[in-house]
């Protein structure tokens, strides 16, 4: 008896611990014979839950993340600096104003833009006049530039600029902040002053290299 007693208790020890499970019974209440489940909790070791976050990394080493960020403000600083200089760039306005005092309407479509090359301008933007608020185009291509003027200010590019499409005129200013990126185009046209909004691109709409300053 003991032998088996002994071969029993070697059984037992060699088996693996399995896991177990919460343990419920069921019972009747005498009151209303309504089945009672009573559930047994059997505690489990804590989980430990590890979080990980992404954040991004400058190649530059021996910065903490503060100087990380003031690295790339000065860099979008230094880009925006060199696409002004180069006066080959794109603006697309997101917003539209008749000035002064005229109702400010957001602009969707990417293919309106003011267009600043070496040799000539492209301009294919929307005007609002009067007060039924009707929409025209500014459509035209101009070689003739003139009184172009580029001065670095303490808060970016101030850019201003004459172009003729034949008997009209029209003056451009630009207004470019190298911290926020915003550009603000104020055009007088023979028939009303426009204020846009928006930014800088350095490439045209449909180039596979096309990309935003950031």
């Amino acid at each position: 008896m003991k032998r088996f007693f002994a071969a029993g208790t070697a059984f037992l020890l060699a088996c693996p611990v399995v896991a177990q499970s919460p343990q419920f019974s069921v019972g009747t209440s005498g009151a209303d014979s309504i089945p009672q489940t009573t559930i047994v909790p059997v505690q489990q070791p804590p989980v430990r839950v590890v979080e990980r976050t992404t954040v991004y990394e400058e190649p530059e080493r021996g910065m903490d993340r503060a100087q990380r960020r003031a690295y790339r403000a000065k860099v979008y600083a230094a880009k925006i600096d060199s696409l002004v200089q180069s006066r080959n760039y794109m603006f697309f306005p997101n917003s539209m104003q008749e000035i002064p005092g005229g109702m400010i309407r957001s602009i969707y479509a990417d293919y309106f833009f003011f267009g600043m090359f070496v040799d000539h301008v492209e301009v294919h933007l929307p005007t609002e006049r009067g007060v039924t608020q009707y929409v025209e185009m500014l459509n035209f291509d101009s070689m003739s530039i003139r009184d172009y003027r580029a001065a670095r200010t303490q808060w970016g590019w101030s850019v201003t600029f004459n172009i003729a499409d034949g008997d009209a005129l029209y003056h451009a200013d630009f207004a470019v902040s190298t911290v926020t990126g915003e550009t603000v185009l104020t055009l007088l046209t023979p028939a009303v002053t426009m204020r846009y909004v928006g930014w800088l691109w350095n490439k045209r709409v449909n180039d596979p290299r096309y990309h935003r300053m950031d």
